[in-house]
């Protein structure tokens, strides 16, 4: 079993910084638990390695805290409600995994004691936190993206603002299953095209989210999937 972290802050602390390039992996989940924030937003944690051994760690926001009615959903302009981003990236591997919805997937949680970064004891111990049974050791495709950044700094009035330095992350956009066939393409019964079509457009290519203040550009186009909130991944 893996050593999970929590988020983006514990992972840089915790991991040694090895980056995969933009492109399509297969690899095996060794980890997905549940963690709260201190407002209850719910995240869902996952740690996948790849045929080489590599680990990427990505925490995904199932559910939104108490200023956002602690939901799974948000209403868009047109009035539509539709999943949080993160929700739908962590359906998308319970589909691709198991051929069940994270809503059933949830059912299999267990309780169990693993080891997460503590900020208070500035090292890892051992926590009971909620793990899904069901997508343990199960083989999934996934797309991910190498994405250079800002490192934030506190400023005088407490606001996180672009330092002028910049990092290297990897972020998970979808998942499919070990055919190549997203949650989408599995739920409607047809051919597996997205992973081509995405690996076409953007393996190699680094996405720049760095803000202008820090001397970067826009971000790059990124093409098919649901994208993920702002949290974790690393490979290390």
């Amino acid at each position: 079993m893996g050593t999970p972290c929590i988020c983006k802050t514990t992972i840089n602390r915790a991991c040694r910084r090895s980056y995969l390039g933009s492109g399509v992996y297969d690899a095996v989940i060794k980890m997905v638990y549940l963690d709260q924030t201190k407002s209850n937003a719910v995240s869902f944690n996952v740690i996948l390695q790849n045929s080489s051994g590599a680990e990427l760690k990505e925490a995904f926001y199932i559910k939104s805290g108490d200023k956002k009615g602690n939901k799974t959903f948000y209403t868009g302009k047109d009035g539509v409600d539709r999943p949080l981003p993160g929700y739908a990236v962590a359906n998308s591997m319970c589909v691709a995994a198991t051929g069940q919805s994270l809503a059933k997937t949830m059912t299999t949680i267990e309780k169990k004691t693993i080891k997460i970064y503590n900020f208070d004891q500035a090292k890892e111990v051992p926590t009971e936190r909620p793990v899904l049974m069901d997508l343990i050791n199960k083989p999934i495709k996934l797309a991910v993206h190498q994405i250079t950044e800002d490192k934030n700094k506190k400023n005088e009035a407490g606001q996180y603002v672009p330092s002028g330095e910049t990092r290297t992350i990897n972020e998970c956009k979808f998942f499919g299953n070990t055919e190549g066939m997203t949650s989408e393409e599995i739920t409607a019964g047809g051919e597996a095209l997205v992973f081509d079509k995405w690996a076409e457009k953007n393996t190699g290519k680094v996405v720049d989210k760095t803000s202008k203040d820090s001397g970067g550009g826009s971000a790059a186009a990124i093409m098919g999937g649901t994208p993920a909130p702002a949290a974790s991944s690393m490979f290390s």
